[in-house]
């Protein structure tokens, strides 16, 4: 949309030389006077005149995100990209890292690879780093179309050659897995993974998947691969590598024989003999980057990237040139001291270009764009070309002066260009024109940009600019509106929604309905009475051991209680596990009555029924500087249908930090005093109070509402203030800690209170907040996720809003798991303030927390440290924590405290010490810190190491690199969350219930408790008894992994209805290949136990030649309905009756399979005579 306005600039006069020297191939010019969106739009306006690759290189991330955004409004997504620098290339102690960064870089390398005109977006950090040579990573991209012929084992070759990680299940970029004839592959860079079918070794068929519930979507003709790493080596380059590095350590090993090698070379040599293996091995490792100048002679610039047409734009030249010499500054004391200590090879100590003789070699042409003229001593400048725009006035919602304003333009022959972000803004806008007598038209084509032409297009810029030269006007909403930009999407990878997450692992606890509390030790495939099966071997306590069927899988549930505790194993046979059963009964029993009891009281008690919305609460939401998610606009509606009712409600809404949960909550309390109604936030602590108190006078600016805040912090004199107010009603909304809850205060009239966090208040707050809750509407907030499972099963017995979905303008948290190191503390933190930031410094000991306070000052003397850890006084804390908040100081070096509830978003950088001692939900809460503006953040998991890491501390790292790729770690973490969640909801003296029988046992029992007191009848049918002989399992060699067997076990012992066996039946064969004989039997006995269901038969048999059908008391079938099955099945059929009714069929010799289609078809006979019958099934 914004292609036509961009090329307008083009036009301008003063901007023709430069037009003439990009002709002529000038190499270096400048333009000046241009800043912000008119500087970015003039970029593209020339990439849209000289349709050349474009590459610009930017000061800083932020910079880059802002280009990028703008960018992205006058080119498609596909033609722009980001291309981060690379942190932490010099460390080499990397056990993992996230790929969203790399995964940015390559999806542009992909394009550069197939030669396309692209713009890039580079940080000058990018610039300057060394790069592997661009052509073996060309060499290894390749394409695929269905009917191209290649082994499978070739295929898999190239794949890990480029980087791939073979997986059993693929979820996350640059992972492969194989599974007979079927490939899955998440190419790097690429938003989806593709499933390649193969015939033989013939590609049938390719076909993009949905990475959570792994089916196949569209096929595709065209799958185009590129490696999975930036750096690709042959066997060629490994063995370079391995003799340039043999050479190191034969030199190492010399100075020891001598006797002057330093500790530090000893680690050195150590190191080198763990990579060299790897190396060897052809094992990829994070951190492999730094050999690069060891398996190449020669290193590569970005630039080298690119075809020699590019166009090379450099925003800021100066800021670049400063940025890029403190950069290669910092880097090289750091590789010096790395060297020192033995941390780095020598040849990685030189990793980075010096930027001034970047510039001066250059092949390419280059345009410098500055707000102001200067001068380059390394590359003087053909041409410097002067423009001038000038800033849009902020009309902060005055639409007087806005009308006045665009009619002045308009009068003196300018053509205006307002953006908007809908079209229901921009026809509020042409409406308010309208009224002022000035013709404006909104527009999804092509603009018609004739002189005094007002027009409003669907877009979005970081801020607007006036041109006088070519008499041209654009205005962004922001311009108009009191707002921050709307934000737009980051491209990244997206936050998983977690399901119930019921993958069973060998050494899992596990929960059987009737036997207790067992440990699973694995899938055990047995013949018994000559079939085969799949059965569950779980371990008692001792040492009694038990084999469950498969097809009984769902009376065993995975134990989900808090991580890292174990809980107490059940003994076979004996009452107790009975006894606990009883116990955890009788307490849902009475939590679901006082539960009923507490939802049938508010719906009967009268409270205030709220007006419809005011006309000044649509300007108010409109005025939200965010896109809303669709759980957000959800919760909003609920919350305003609950005030609009005329009893008291009570709702609670979840959802994580920052998922904006509190623009809910003030959408309500806005509502409630347009009504003239006073509310009032309760918060948990002193420091949210004010953060609070800060972004809601903001919020509500140019709104005639009046906003206090009452906590420790206001002398007595302003809560003396404060106080009256509330009485007398000048203050409509407050916000404060339990302040509120004393009994000096009083309200005019209060009607709207939301609780933040209410288990973080102690019992008395408690008892006084449900006094409160009696007569008021109120909103209970909390940030620990609940379990989907629990939600459900209290609809209709609590009120609650779940937000899932994460904010979309979020960069990912750049995660790093790596060993702790002085240099690299020092790295991270510095390049943090360097930007501007702060930083968290977790350290988990509040013994020896002040001995790091002062090692952290003495590495780092310039650096603004405070303490913060929870056994300090209340005051001194709240100080400390304030004084962090308005920042006075750059780290703050705390225990866990920080997990609670802080939101700082100038902290960007977290550092967790001796990461591998927290559970994963800790470490989730606490990298959560951070990331909470449009920045990108960084989280440093590091960990002491010892010679050997124990099994658990390295089993636990493992876990945390998978939770950095958002994968199962991230999974595992959440549902130790949602218990938690669990417990607050239902109040802690339910947790120890909760951890006696399983967090699903336990809901199971609670929605059964409801069921009965809601008088709801349940289906008392017994489950039928299926004894088949017939080999009805997933065979080893048609699915390996036996926690992918589980997942199917559990979803063909789930199914209720026929069309979910058909949907299991295509998911194998989408996924794993046509079915073998022993999985189709698998699916027909779950299909005949359904429809055994329906016909209340209660078990199916062979006995002695025959297949005999019982069916309970509850079904008989009429002489005539005998006579018309007999008649079908030709004489093979009798009956018998008595205590209950008996069908048996006399088999010919069958095989296994064709006996189950057999009394497939049966049933289906018995159900069509029973309908036309009129028999009630």
């Amino acid at each position: 949309m914004l292609r036509e306005v961009a090329a307008e600039l083009l036009a301008l006069p003063s901007l023709q030389p430069l037009l003439e020297g990009l002709k002529v191939k000038s190499r270096y010019q400048l333009v000046y006077g241009l800043d912000e969106s008119a500087r970015t739009m003039l970029m593209a306006a020339l990439r849209l005149h000289t349709d050349r690759p474009v590459l610009i290189v930017t000061p800083d991330q932020t910079h880059a995100g802002r280009i990028y955004e703008d960018m992205l409004s006058v080119f498609k997504d596909e033609d722009v990209y980001l291309f981060p620098g690379k942190e932490l290339l010099y460390y080499s102690n990397l056990f993992s890292e996230s790929g969203d960064a790399a995964a940015q870089r390559i999806a542009a390398m992909k394009r550069l690879a197939r030669g396309d005109n692209i713009v890039v977006v580079a940080t000058v950090s990018a610039m300057v780093t060394k790069m592997p040579p661009f052509a073996p990573w060309q060499e290894a991209c390749f394409t695929l179309r269905p009917d191209d012929d290649i082994p499978i084992d070739e295929l898999l070759g190239k794949l890990v050659d480029g980087g791939y990680e073979r997986v059993e299940m693929v979820d996350v970029q640059g992972q492969v897995s194989v599974r007979g004839g079927i490939v899955d592959i998440y190419p790097a860079g690429e938003p989806y993974p593709y499933r390649i079918e193969f015939f033989g070794e013939t590609v049938d068929s390719i076909r993009r998947f949905d990475p959570e519930s792994q089916r196949s979507r569209e096929r595709v003709d065209l799958l185009e691969l590129t490696p999975a790493r930036e750096l690709v080596v042959t066997a060629a380059e490994r063995k370079n590598a391995l003799s340039a590095l043999a050479k190191e350590d034969a030199k190492l090993s010399e100075q020891l024989a001598k006797g002057v090698r330093t500790e530090a070379e000893g680690k050195l040599q150590e190191r080198l003999a763990e990579h060299m293996e790897k190396i060897r091995e052809e094992v990829y490792f994070p951190g492999m980057e730094q050999y690069l100048l060891y398996f190449y002679d020669q290193a590569a610039k970005i630039t080298d990237y690119f075809p020699d047409n590019t166009l090379l734009f450099i925003d800021e030249p100066q800021r670049c040139e400063n940025t890029a010499e403190q950069l290669v500054r910092e880097i090289g004391e750091m590789q010096s001291t790395l060297f020192a200590q033995g941390d780095l090879p020598a040849r990685s100590a030189d990793m980075v270009w010096s930027y001034k003789s970047l510039l001066a070699n250059l092949l390419t042409q280059l345009v410098a764009f500055s707000l102001f003229a200067h001068s380059s001593d390394h590359h003087p400048y053909r041409r410097s070309v002067s423009l001038s725009a000038k800033p849009v006035p902020k009309f902060l919602g005055q639409w007087d002066l806005f009308g006045e304003e665009v009619g002045q333009w308009r009068r003196q022959g300018y053509r205006v260009v307002i953006l908007t972000s809908s079209r229901q803004r921009s026809t509020g806008i042409v409406e308010v024109l309208a009224e002022k007598n000035i013709p404006a038209h909104y527009t999804l084509s092509e603009p018609d940009l004739a002189q005094r032409s007002v027009t409003l297009l669907h877009g979005s810029l970081e801020s607007g600019f006036v041109l006088p030269e070519i008499k041209l006007v654009l205005l962004t909403e922001q311009d108009i509106l009191p707002q921050k930009k709307k934000k737009r999407r980051i491209k990244g990878k997206e936050g998983v929604r977690v399901g119930d997450y019921q993958e069973l692992q060998v050494g899992d606890f596990v929960v059987h309905e009737q036997h207790g509390i067992g440990q699973y030790l694995g899938l055990r495939t047995l013949d018994v009475g000559g079939t085969q099966r799949d059965y569950l071997y779980i371990q008692y306590s001792g040492n009694d051991k038990l084999y469950i069927p498969i097809e009984q899988i769902d009376v065993v549930r995975k134990y989900i209680g808090v991580e890292g505790k174990k809980p107490k194993m059940s003994a076979l046979g004996g009452g107790e596990w009975s006894r606990v059963k009883a116990r955890v009964q009788a307490s849902v029993q009475e939590l679901a009555k006082e539960l009923l009891a507490l939802y049938a009281a508010r719906e009967t008690e009268p409270g205030h029924a709220f007006s419809p919305d005011h006309s000044w609460q649509k300007d108010f939401e409109a005025a939200f500087p965010y896109e809303e998610t669709p759980d957000q606009l959800q919760a909003i509606a609920e919350v305003k249908q609950d005030m609009e009712k005329s009893t008291v409600t009570d709702r609670l809404l979840c959802g994580d930090v920052g998922y904006g949960k509190t623009e809910v909550a003030l959408r309500g309390a806005f509502k409630a005093v347009m009504d003239d109604k006073q509310a009032a936030f309760l918060v948990p602590t002193t420091v949210l109070a004010q953060q609070h108190y800060h972004n809601f006078v903001e919020r509500l600016e140019g709104f005639p509402v009046n906003v206090g805040i009452l906590s420790r912090f206001q002398s007595p004199a302003e809560q003396k203030e404060t106080i009256k107010g509330l009485k007398e009603g000048t203050i409509d909304l407050v916000v404060g800690t339990h302040r509120i809850l004393s009994k000096d205060i009083r309200f005019r009239d209060l009607g709207f209170l939301v609780v933040d966090e209410e288990q973080r208040f102690g019992v008395r707050h408690k008892e006084r907040i449900k006094m409160l809750k009696k007569n008021l509407d109120v909103l209970t907030m909390t940030a620990t996720p609940i379990p989907r499972t629990l939600h459900m099963s209290l609809v209709g017995v609590r009120d609650m809003s779940v937000i899932e979905t994460p904010p979309e303008d979020r960069y990912p948290i750049q995660t790093y798991v790596l060993e702790y190191s002085d240099a690299l503390i020092r790295e991270a933190v510095m390049r943090e303030l360097n930007r501007g930031g702060q930083v968290y410094f977790v350290h988990n000991r509040v013994q020896s927390i002040n001995r790091w306070a002062a090692k952290l000052q003495e590495l780092m003397p310039e650096v603004r440290l405070a303490v913060a850890h929870g056994q300090m006084p209340e005051d001194r804390l709240e100080k400390v924590m304030m004084g962090f908040l308005e920042g006075e100081y750059d780290v703050l070096l705390s225990t866990t405290i920080v997990e609670a509830g802080l939101d700082i978003p100038n902290v960007n950088t977290i550092i967790i010490q001796d990461a591998d001692k927290f559970g994963l939900a800790q470490l989730y809460q606490l990298r959560g810190r951070v990331g909470r503006s449009n920045r990108i953040a960084y989280a440093y998991l590091t960990y002491q190491k010892d010679k050997v890491l124990t099994e658990v501390a390295e089993k636990r790292l493992q876990a945390i690199k998978e939770f950095t790729e958002l994968g199962s770690g991230f999974k595992i973490a959440m549902r130790d969350l949602e218990i938690r969640g669990a417990g607050n909801i239902l109040g802690p003296e339910q947790h120890g219930f909760m951890m006696a029988v399983g967090f699903d046992l336990y809901v199971k029992l609670l929605e059964d408790a409801i069921r009965t007191y809601k008088g709801q009848e349940e289906d008392t049918r017994q489950e039928p008894r299926i004894e088949i002989q017939a080999d009805a399992y997933l065979p080893a060699s048609y699915i390996s992994d036996a926690r992918q067997k589980i997942v199917f076990y559990q979803k063909v012992a789930a199914v209720e209805s026929v069309e979910q066996v058909l949907e299991a039946k295509e998911e194998l064969c989408d996924r794993y290949g046509p079915l073998p004989a022993a999985a189709e039997n698998l699916l027909n006995v779950a299909h005949v136990k359904l429809l055994a269901r329906e016909l209340y038969v209660s078990s199916v048999s062979e006995e002695k030649g025959e297949i005999q059908i019982r069916f309970t008391k509850d079904f008989t079938l009429s002489g005539d309905l005998l006579l018309k099955l007999s008649k079908q099945f030709k004489g093979r059929l009798t009956a018998g009756t008595g205590k209950q009714f008996i069908l048996a069929f006399r088999l010919n010799t069958r095989s296994a399979g064709e006996r189950l289609l057999f009394i497939l078809e049966l049933f289906d006979e018995l159900k069509k005579l029973a309908i036309k019958d009129n028999i009630h099934l």
